[in-house]
């Protein structure tokens, strides 16, 4: 298992797509879930509308005070698209490049092979995690000090907290990816098969039916909606801003989520075991 971990590293730091994925990411916090904001709501259109929450207080979404919800709010939805597509290809690219057969020639089994990348994928993960956290503090102290605003830092319990929180939720949609990858074999299906179920089944289906009833004991269940439940034990300092529909607390997102990781590590533990790698 150990070697097939250390093997892993090295092929996730070789691949070019994973340095591109993570790329993405990072802009993405500084982009959109940061400057972009900060810019609509220091100059807001003529059109713009917020409700009744004035601007002068969803922009203070973006300093420092609110790192850890605002960040959070961004490792959900991209983040977590992100880590999956990477999760996706430490397995379907093995099937891709034809290079299973080889590795299973070898002499750890399948079990401890795939273990190995669940372990590679958990350190990536909490790189990421660090990366993503990194960025969004620098972002957010520049946008503090360039809006002439006091710079205010969670406490360090709030932080080690909503670290922990990240982490879980990005290494269980790797290792979501992972099994897709094994299941599909394929990493364009796998990719988009994983994509469609982040932005199709998970937030569409709950922003556009999260208030039926009947829908809403479904969508407890789902992977994103526990995520989102977590992420909501952390409110922003500033009152009147909204974050969203919560359909499960924090306790029942995190006991769904640590599920979803067994049960999805089982299913790659279980088809890897039983099909043959040639079929």
């Amino acid at each position: 298992m150990i070697a097939s971990f250390t093997a892993d590293l090295l092929k996730i730091y070789k691949r070019n797509a994973n340095w591109i994925l993570v790329g993405i990411l990072l802009g993405f916090v500084v982009l959109v879930l940061y400057v972009t904001e900060y810019l609509v709501y220091k100059n807001p259109p003529a059109t713009f509308r917020t409700g009744s929450t004035p601007t002068t207080v969803l922009i203070t979404q973006t300093f420092t005070q609110n790192l850890i919800p605002h960040t959070l709010s961004g490792v959900v939805t991209i983040g977590a698209a992100v880590v999956l597509c990477l999760g996706a290809l430490t397995t379907a690219s093995e099937y891709g490049w034809m290079t299973v057969q080889t590795i299973l020639v070898q002499r750890p089994g399948r079990t401890a092979v795939l273990l190995g990348k669940m372990l590679a994928l958990g350190l990536i993960s909490l790189l990421v995690t660090i990366g993503v956290f990194a960025t969004a503090a620098i972002t957010s102290w520049v946008l503090t000090a360039a809006n002439g605003g006091l710079v205010q830092w969670p406490t360090l319990a709030a932080v080690l907290q909503g670290f922990g929180v990240a982490w879980l939720i990005l290494y269980v949609y790797s290792v979501f990816g992972m099994a897709l990858g094994v299941v599909l074999r394929s990493p364009a299906a796998a990719i988009g098969g994983g994509l469609a179920y982040v932005f199709v089944v998970e937030l569409l289906l709950t922003e556009m039916l999260g208030n039926a009833s009947g829908i809403q004991e479904v969508l407890k269940f789902l992977p994103g909606v526990a995520s989102t439940g977590i992420t909501h034990i952390f409110q922003y300092a500033s009152s009147g801003i909204s974050q969203g529909t919560v359909l499960v607390d924090g306790t029942r997102g995190l006991i769904t989520l640590l599920a979803y990781l067994v049960v999805f590590l089982s299913i790659g533990l279980f088809i890897f075991n039983r099909r043959d790698v040639t079929a």
